[in-house]
């Protein structure tokens, strides 16, 4: 079983956040929001939780840190297995089987994506980031948006109190310190939507840092069909 974790400070992905849940093939799981700003309305989130299963909703003070909601959200978790969802990528169907297919096989403590699908929104423009790291054992360099882990890791690693950058980050170096074993599953199932505002992101950099060392598939408005594979086609 999966515990899903969403951290939030925006009323506006409420959509997303559900869809990328509720979408998902994995039957056996859960979802953890956890609201970090003031001003965002939990009568409307609680409201929405009600036509799916297995929701809970919490609200954090918007002083907290990413760090605090997501060890937050781990102490809730009733799942042995934790999987950290952004509020604004995409996560298709099959994202979750794959994860779970990766622990199956290779019995790691983390699984994530070191190479992945990336959308530039106001470009409608699809490239692939870190290409070649992925399908292999060991790799420290996995998307923050990607963390799926056994849940026995906490309270050994937790996320970072800190503010802005470097949540994931944090702990990531943090496993790779205690000897997590890692796996890096493949490229597909995930994207990395990224808007045309950098300030909406908690990782603050222009498009063009990004663009850097990635191949370009092309632009496209429907990134869905190719970022997303059954686990039959995931060579």
């Amino acid at each position: 079983m999966v515990s899903v974790i969403t951290c939030t400070i925006r009323d506006e992905m409420i959509e997303n956040v559900f869809s990328n849940y509720a979408n998902q093939l994995w039957e056996e799981k859960e979802l953890i929001i956890i609201l970090n700003n003031d001003t965002m309305n939990m009568e409307t989130w609680i409201e929405k939780s009600a036509d799916y299963d297995n929701v809970s909703i919490f609200r954090l003070p918007e002083m907290d840190t990413l760090g605090d909601c997501l060890n937050y959200g781990i102490e809730k978790a009733r799942y042995d297995i934790v999987a950290k969802f952004d509020d604004d990528d995409y996560y298709s169907p099959y994202y979750l089987t794959e994860a779970m297919d990766a622990f199956k096989k290779y019995n790691p403590q983390l699984v994530g994506k070191g190479s992945s699908y990336m959308y530039f929104e106001e470009e409608n423009l699809l490239v692939i980031r870190k290409i070649g790291n992925e399908n292999k054992l060991g790799s420290s360099t996995v998307k923050g948006g990607t963390l799926v882990f056994k849940k026995s890791l906490y309270p050994g690693i937790q996320f970072p109190s800190i503010k802005g950058n470097g949540t994931d980050t944090g702990f990531l170096k943090e496993c790779k310190k205690q000897g997590v074993k890692m796996y890096a599953s493949s490229r597909y199932n995930y994207v990395y939507i990224r808007r045309g505002n950098p300030e909406s992101h908690t990782f603050k950099k222009e498009t063009d840092f990004f663009k850097k060392k990635s191949q370009v598939i092309g632009t496209i408005k429907d990134f869905e069909h190719i970022a997303t594979k059954r686990m039959e086609d995931i060579q």
